[in-house]
């Protein structure tokens, strides 16, 4: 769990000053917007990765494997990821496989979320320890 929190802080930041370094060093319009588009799927993931730990920790227990939290990290490479490549060298994303990649890492990223949602409503309440 405190891999996932890291990780989930990590991409919170690095939002931050890949956001800053997209309005200034990009000039073209289109690849600002893609870059932007990585950059807020990066931020609202590695918060999304935060809530999902937390979650684990107070109601899924951290006994069950953390998949989700995985899987939403591994999407988050390859959407966000390709599309910051794709800001800067285009051609290499337009020409070759990497094009796949947005459209995989949007579904692992859905795929997260409705796994834990899943091992969400499956598991009991935990019982308050008593005083």
């Amino acid at each position: 769990m405190v891999l996932m929190v890291a990780l989930g802080l990590i991409a919170v930041a690095l939002s931050i000053g890949l956001a800053a370094y997209g309005r200034h060093a990009l000039a073209d319009s289109v690849l600002q917007m893609r870059w932007s588009i990585g950059v807020e799927y990066l931020r609202d993931m590695g918060l999304g990765l935060l809530v999902m730990a937390l979650l684990r920790n107070a109601w899924i227990s951290e006994e069950s494997k953390p998949w989700p939290e995985r899987i939403l990290v591994m999407g988050i490479a390859l959407f966000s990821g390709v599309l910051f490549l794709e800001s800067i060298v285009p051609i290499w994303i337009e020409e070759g496989p990497l094009s796949l990649a947005p459209p995989v890492g949007g579904i692992s990223m859905i795929i997260s979320w409705l796994w834990i949602l899943v091992q969400f409503l499956t598991k009991k309440r935990p019982v308050p320890p008593k005083k």
